[in-house]
């Protein structure tokens, strides 16, 4: 490496060589492409490694999951990013195949790469690109069958490969629970380490990681009458670092009493309305929650802003930034609010049970210790969202690779129809839509040549659900490995758009900050 006299290309930059000759740009984003695909490739599938992730305040994470992988990555290479970029498409829009749409994308670089080598233009690769795509998502929409009783299918298919697997049937049941009656954003989950996987449960309403700030406050509301606060309540009359100095201790007597008045007629006034639960996200100072448990109110602290907030949904109230505000229409309502304590568990739960909003669910996780806890927590989050996209869908495919290797036919097929120099692009686009059940078969211990010449003929004959079983090495057309069109459907586009923009560039330079005349 030396030091570069000028800004200009990313090979300029970085002035790297390569058999004595200066690097290209695309050839540059091609390796960050490729690098980035193979963080990944390892984790697909169901018999996936596992990332360790370290940050710099020394926490570890241990997953498989590719979108958190590629979150929590420190990662500065521009085109790296733009690779990145395609799992978060993936993620936001289908829940599931972050890995795959990263790898397809890595893959189609890996093609170029080759295509570049015989001379072949940029843009006649874009072109070719863009028109196996079209053809592959044309032949997409001819795959595939309605949902009808295959939704815990979809759910254990989610989460295989995962923490979540080993109990993957009872939690596919409070998977599909939650996702055929509530939108992912309306499904709260909360773990909690110390006892068995088997012991989580799916309710309807919330469910809050608090507990009451007193040991007299009641441990059951019926009918309650909900209080949202994301103000302190009390100390915020204070103000910070108040220093407050008395000529004698008759002044400071009388203040101490004034003030506690103060907060129990703040406490009262809360009442008053007609509230019998409170939850605050900042404080409640000791004299109010004091007040208020003599009032047979249920009150807790420090409440997370996204717990208050599902908590406002689920029982219709309104969250509420003065005390003096407070209105009886404010308050949300719900059946039962009930804190529970589990024998393993350090802390209580508080429950929101027979809440209005029937949209809103909940689903509780245990597991024996805190990294599986979340681990799970995070295969359900994802697995919840499947089953919605397949549920609001109707419209699910084979899975284990199975469409990849039906679009790669018939792109294959359609190629020869292009001519010129672009057929050679589709034909490449045709391969790389291999890889996910070449990369399937590899990480399970399979040879990936055998897999996809038994795939190869499978669907030759017409088996378009066929997909491998990784366990066995043999072919199936069940049902039992299925997952939603859309996942593939977005992976592939998103592979193909990543890939094309990337191809159109063949220089990075480093833009100048605007002046104070904005140029």
């Amino acid at each position: 490496m030396t030091n570069p006299k000028r800004t200009g290309t990313m090979a300029e930059v970085t002035d790297a060589t390569q058999e004595g000759r200066k690097v290209t740009a695309q050839e540059v984003n091609i390796i960050a492409a490729k690098e980035i695909a193979a963080l990944v490739k390892s984790t697909l599938g169901p018999m996936g490694m596992d990332k360790m992730l370290v940050k710099n305040d020394g926490g570890v994470t241990v997953t498989n999951d590719g979108a958190t992988i590629l979150r929590e990555v420190n990662i500065t290479h521009p085109t790296a990013r733009m690779i990145i970029q395609v799992a978060k498409t993936q993620e936001a829009e289908c829940y599931d195949g972050t890995t795959s749409a990263v790898i397809l994308a890595g893959e189609l670089m890996k093609q170029t790469e080759q295509l570049l080598a015989k001379g072949i233009h940029p843009t006649m690769i874009v072109r070719g690109f863009k028109q196996a795509a079209k053809k592959a998502i044309a032949h997409l929409s001819s795959l595939g069958f309605k949902t009808e009783d295959n939704m815990h299918n979809v759910a254990i298919t989610a989460m295989t490969g995962k923490s979540a697997e080993d109990d993957g049937e009872h939690l596919a049941e409070l998977c599909v629970q939650a996702a055929t009656r509530s939108k992912p954003v309306d499904v709260n989950i909360t773990v909690r380490p110390g006892a068995p996987v088997a012991d989580s449960f799916f309710t309807n309403g919330c469910i809050v990681d608090k507990s009451k700030m007193t040991h007299n406050m009641p441990d059951l509301i019926e009918d309650a009458r909900v209080a949202l606060f994301d103000c302190e309540l009390g100390n915020q009359q204070m103000g910070n670092g108040v220093n407050m100095q008395f000529s004698d201790s008759e002044s400071a007597n009388k203040f101490m009493a004034d003030r506690k008045s103060e907060l129990v007629t703040l406490a009262e006034s809360i009442v008053s309305v007609g509230a019998t639960v409170v939850l605050c996200m900042k404080d409640i100072d000791p004299v109010v929650a004091e007040q208020l448990s003599r009032m047979g109110v249920y009150a807790a602290r420090r409440v997370a802003a996204s717990d208050l907030e599902a908590v406002a949904i689920a029982t219709g109230g309104t969250i509420v930034s003065n005390v003096e505000e407070l209105e009886p229409t404010d308050l949300g309502s719900c059946g039962t609010v009930r804190e529970k304590k589990y024998e393993l568990s350090p802390r209580p739960l508080l429950f929101f049970d027979d809440v209005p909003n029937d949209t809103v669910s909940s689903i509780m996780v245990f597991a024996p210790t805190e990294h599986l806890a979340y681990e799970i927590g995070r295969a359900l989050d994802d697995a919840v969202g499947v089953v919605y996209v397949a549920h609001t869908d109707n419209d699910i495919i084979a899975g284990g690779g199975s469409a990849y290797m039906s679009m790669s036919l018939a792109v294959k097929e359609f190629a020869s129809s292009v001519g010129g120099r672009a057929q050679l692009a589709v034909e490449a686009f045709a391969t790389a839509l291999e890889v996910i059940p070449s990369t399937l078969a590899e990480n399970c211990g399979l040879s990936p040549i055998d897999t996809l010449l038994k795939l190869r003929v499978a669907h030759s004959e017409g088996a378009h659900n066929a997909y491998v079983d990784v366990y066995t090495g043999e072919i199936e057309t069940s049902n039992a490995v299925v997952e939603p069109k859309r996942v593939v459907k977005t992976a592939v586009q998103s592979a193909t758009d990543t890939a094309c923009m990337i191809l159109r560039i063949d220089n990075i330079v480093t833009a100048k900050e605007p002046d104070e005349f904005g140029m």
